[in-house]
């Protein structure tokens, strides 16, 4: 066990750590403290049973909890990153006298958490609403009850579940401390005999998923590493747009949203979007993409899994059309750039676009070609856009669904949650003005205005104009 001490941008933070080197990366179990003696005691209890686990708890210090947050923000974060840590297995809990912070904590980094633990506590009821879809263990105090500062409610444990389970929450579970316990009394019997820690480190952002219902008939779903697809409904059979990264069960998610057969359309064959394509039967691909899957399966590693019996390949090109039934048909519309036959389709009856990575993400688009090719590649790209323009007045109104939602907020890894804090300095939707930019961002590159040399000494070759903006990752 170990004791560290680190100044942040607002409070210095202290922390107890316990953790063998090992050769592969381990999960995190994070507690929050109120004194360094109850982080050492509480560490002590956790390490009781056998979790293979990193175990850390951080004394939170005195004072507001907006003092703090930001520089346990980027503690986490830092860890997140370490050659130790499994960064989609970092869990979180916190003795009683912490559970304020706990809930804060996790409602403002859903994203960071594989699951949370909370012991009594109050939270805001509509903030932690934000971790309906992080596994949740709350252990409720007797006897608690909302309290009102400065005119803002705080809700006790019993009614913040039950705020979190009516807008979907599932994987949440809240157990009744028997009365006459709390404080350490409450968090000694919530984490008798190893169970609750062993529950915590089992978990795995990577198997998870995260659903939101957009309109009748259609959902987003995101994974792990921040790749969304979208499934869309029509009266005779649902179309999945692209699958994602996520290593969970997406065909048996699928079948929970809808009881019609389902077929999937991929926008591009990236390792995060046609992750294990092979688990639906019929695939939709660009027919360019379909020749080199069939020529060089080698290049693409991630789309089917080894030895596995590739699904029905359609091909599909500018103008093909899905038809669900029901009056939904969805159109393909070419778009290549990020890859050299990227697509995006547009559905008219719910006035939806699924536009992948084509446009970029909110952020940037990521441009992938060799060093010499570069203005050929944009060029080329940009004649794309050009095309696609003429589409524009009908997609006018049509909400733009991108392939990584997440990074409306930027692709600031430790400050793309900040939107749940109400924080956010950066937001950038998909949207027709991003065309525009980009159209004129090519143009741009390809006059000498922006000039190579500029892009080659920019940090990760970056480039930008108005919403739009591009990484070069350059490669043979």
């Amino acid at each position: 066990m170990e004791n560290w001490k680190k100044a942040g941008k607002n409070q210095e933070l202290s922390w107890v750590w316990q953790g063998e080197k090992a050769e592969e990366k381990q999960p995190l179990a994070l507690c929050l403290a109120e004194s360094e003696a109850a982080a050492e005691r509480r560490l002590e209890q956790m390490a009781e049973g056998e979790t293979g686990a990193i175990l850390a708890a951080v004394v939170l210090p005195e004072g507001s909890m907006d003092a703090w947050e930001e520089d346990l923000g980027d503690l986490i974060f830092a860890w997140k990153n370490c050659e130790q840590v499994e960064e989609t297995r970092i869990s979180l809990t916190g003795t009683a006298a912490c559970g304020d912070a706990v809930w804060r904590l996790g409602a403002h980094f859903p994203q960071w958490f594989s699951a949370v633990c909370v012991v009594g506590g109050h939270a805001d009821p509509y903030e932690a609403r934000q971790l309906s879809q992080v596994p949740l263990r709350a252990y409720a105090l007797a006897g608690q009850d909302c309290q009102v500062r400065a005119g803002k409610v705080y809700a006790d444990v019993e009614r913040t579940v039950m705020g979190i389970r009516v807008v979907g929450g599932e994987n949440i579970s809240c157990l009744d401390v028997p009365e006459g316990l709390d404080g350490q009394a409450a968090w000694d019997w919530a984490f008798a005999g190893g169970e609750t820690v062993k529950w915590l480190v089992e978990q795995d952002r990577k198997r998870q998923f995260q659903v939101y219902n957009l309109q009748p008939g259609v959902w987003r779903i995101d994974d792990f590493f921040t790749s969304t697809c979208y499934l869309i409904e029509g009266k005779e059979k649902a179309l999945l747009v692209d699958t994602g990264m996520g290593q969970g069960d997406l065909p048996g998610l699928v079948r929970r949203l809808t009881r019609l057969p389902v077929e999937v359309a991929v926008t591009h064959p990236h390792g995060d979007h046609m992750h294990k394509a092979e688990r639906f039967s019929k695939i939709y691909l660009h027919k360019n993409d379909i020749a080199r899957l069939r020529e060089h399966p080698e290049k693409f590693p991630a789309a089917f899994s080894q030895g596995s019996q590739w699904p029905e390949l359609v091909p599909i090109e500018e103008g093909t059309k899905i038809d669900l039934g029901g009056g939904v048909v969805v159109e393909t519309l070419e778009l290549g750039g990020h890859t050299p036959d990227s697509v995006v389709f547009a559905d008219d009856f719910h006035k939806l676009l699924c536009t992948g990575d084509a446009i970029g993400s909110g952020y940037i688009a990521l441009m992938i070609c060799p060093e010499d090719q570069m203005l050929p590649y944009i060029e080329t790209y940009r004649d794309n856009l050009e095309r696609f323009a003429k589409h524009l007045p009908r997609l006018k109104d049509y909400a733009w669904l991108g392939g990584h939602v997440l990074q409306e907020n930027g692709c600031d890894m430790r400050h793309q949650p900040d939107f749940n804090g109400r924080k956010s300095a950066y937001f950038n939707p998909i949207r027709p003005r991003v065309v525009e930019d980009m159209l004129t961002l090519c143009q741009k590159i390809l006059s000498g205005e922006i000039s190579k040399e500029e892009i080659m000494a920019a940090k990760e070759h970056y480039c930008s104009h108005g919403s739009a903006g591009m990484y070069f990752a350059f490669r043979p």
